[in-house]
Parts: structure tokens; sequence; C-alpha cells
């Protein structure tokens, strides 16, 4: 039996042994796989409640330790863009078929909106990721100062920490002594129980949030605006917008069903509610817009009305 545990521990050390670190793109793809893979059988066997599935995970280590919550951060952050790029663009494109006007204007208004909107859309992810790491990175090093300058004072704030959440002193020094040993897991402790902030991680790039989130609004919000740009095959505006809302709900029960590799929440489930928000949005925005549309109209047309009538009765009374 101990031979077979020996053998088993070689083939582990085997299955870690850390790779080259090649930044090309096939190993990264391989990872974003093996981390999505990860999540999604964690989500399976917690939901079942299933403890041999969970040992059995937990035994195979992978080659590094992978950072979950940056693809998190990372799919949130495509699901976001194209959620919004979709019913951005299909409000522009309700919003102009229910005040009745051409294809023309759907186009040159839909693909302005969408190429201005993508690049604010992305530069605002960007900002806002990158604004968050260097807070959390001056935090960082501002806790760091403070261990290297008065240790014991951090101590006391983390065993004081530990006792309102339930431990007791000599617990709670006990867990806070071991960890000081350790700068930078202490530091990085003091940052989540103190500060309610997430140690910055080195795969953090707000840069590639922030395109992520302009690819996905530009690639999800042309999807209400392909079948205008083919319109020459759809003569009837009305079956061109209705084959442009239906394209609009598929790619949104898409993008929800995506977002449910980070929720607890069914593909089917997720999808369906994205689907039903952005429905809810672009009848909102056709419906303003018939009603603008049917104001303006019926004004136009009793202001019309009243020109003729004015007229006639100019013409009945001599000009008089």
């Amino acid at each position: 039996m101990a031979d077979t545990g020996e053998s088993s521990k070689e083939e582990v050390a085997v299955e870690v042994e850390p790779k080259p670190k090649n930044k090309g793109a096939k190993l990264k793809l391989t990872n974003l796989i093996r981390r999505l893979r990860k999540l999604r059988n964690a989500k399976t066997y917690y939901s079942a409640k299933d403890v041999d599935t969970m040992r059995a995970e937990h035994v195979k280590v992978e080659h590094q330790h992978t950072n979950e919550n940056c693809i998190v951060n990372y799919i949130q952050s495509l699901v976001f863009g194209g959620v919004d790029g979709i019913i951005t663009s299909f409000a522009v494109v309700a919003a102009i078929a229910g005040a009745g006007y051409s294809t023309f204007y759907v186009i040159v208004i839909g693909v302005a909106n969408l190429v201005a909107d993508g690049i604010s859309m992305g530069l605002g992810d960007y900002l806002s990721s990158a604004g968050e790491i260097e807070f959390a990175k001056q935090e960082l090093e501002r806790e760091m100062w403070e261990y290297d300058n008065y240790q014991d004072g951090e101590e006391a704030e983390m065993v004081e920490i530990f006792q309102g959440r339930g431990m007791t002193y000599e617990d709670a020094v006990t867990v806070v002594s071991t960890t000081a040993k350790y700068k930078e897991v202490f530091c990085n402790e003091m940052m989540i129980h103190e500060l309610s902030l997430m140690p910055p991680e080195d795969e953090d790039s707000p840069a590639v949030k922030g395109l992520m989130t302009f690819i996905a609004f530009i690639v999800c919000g042309i999807v209400p605006l392909l079948v205008y740009l083919t319109s020459q095959l759809h003569q009837n505006s009305d079956v061109t917008f209705g084959i442009s809302c239906a394209m609009t709900a598929g790619a949104l029960f898409l993008l929800g069903a995506l977002k449910s590799l980070t929720s607890y929440v069914s593909w089917f489930s997720s999808g369906l509610s994205i689907m039903v928000c952005g429905c809810v949005a672009a009848a909102a925005a056709f419906g303003i817009s018939a009603f603008a549309g049917w104001a303006v109209g019926d004004i136009s047309g009793c202001v019309n009305n009243a020109t003729i009538l004015a007229n006639l009765t100019q013409n009945a009374t001599g000009g008089y």
C-alpha cells in the first residue's frame, strides 16, 4: 500500500510540474478553458451537495493556482458590454421604427450610436477598473507601511476584527500571531477584513476588460442592425423589424446563458431573464416613439385642418 501511495504522489507531482511561462494565445486559451471547467464543476457538485465529487475535484491539482475572480470579471465585462450594446442598438431601431422613419435613418443613426457608445463603454470600464486597481495597490502599500512601522497595532486591529466576528480572544490572537509572521499574507488579510477590498492580482488587466467590453458592445450591438444592412432582401419594413426583434431576442438569450457561468442560476433561466429585460426596454423605446410619432402627426393634422378652415372662411367672406 505504501508503494501505491508513493507512486500516486509521483503521478500528482508530474501533473503539477510547472510549465514554461509561454504567453502564447494557445496557452492562454487552454488556461481559460481549464478555469471555466473548474468553475462549472464546483457549481455542479455544490448544487448537488456531492461530497465525493467535491473531494475528487480537490485532489486534481491544477498546473498552477488560477484566479477564478479574474475570469468572472472578464465574463461579466463581456456580458455587460454585449447586453448593453444589444439593448442600446435595438432601442434606437425600435424608436426609429416606431416613429415611422425609413431604413436609411435606422442604419445611419444606429451605427453612429453604436460606435460612440461602444467607445464610451470600453473607456468607462477601463478607467473604472484601473481606478479600482490603483486604489487597491495604494491601500496595500499603506498596510505594508503600517506593518513595518507599527506591527503590534496592526495585529491588535485584526484581533479586534476577528473577535467581532465571533472568535474568542485566544483563538483570534493565535490566528493573527501566526499570520503576522508572513508580511504579504497578513497585509492581504488586512485588505480583506479591515477595508473590504480584494488585494490586486497580477492577472487583473483594466485594458483587457475595457477592450472586451468594447468588442462585446460592437459585436452584439450590430445584431439588431444586421437585417437593416441587408434590407434590400426585405422591402417590407414590418418584416425587417420583426426579423430584427427575433435576432435581438436570440442574442440576448445567448448572453444570458453565458452569464450563468458566473452564477448558480441555470443557463435557461439566466438566458430567459436577460431576454425579458431587454424586450421590456425595447418595448418601452418603441412605445414612446410610436406615441410621439402619433402625437406629432395628430398635431400636424390639426394645424393643417385649421389652416384649410381659415382659408375657406377667408374665401367665403371675400377676404374680410
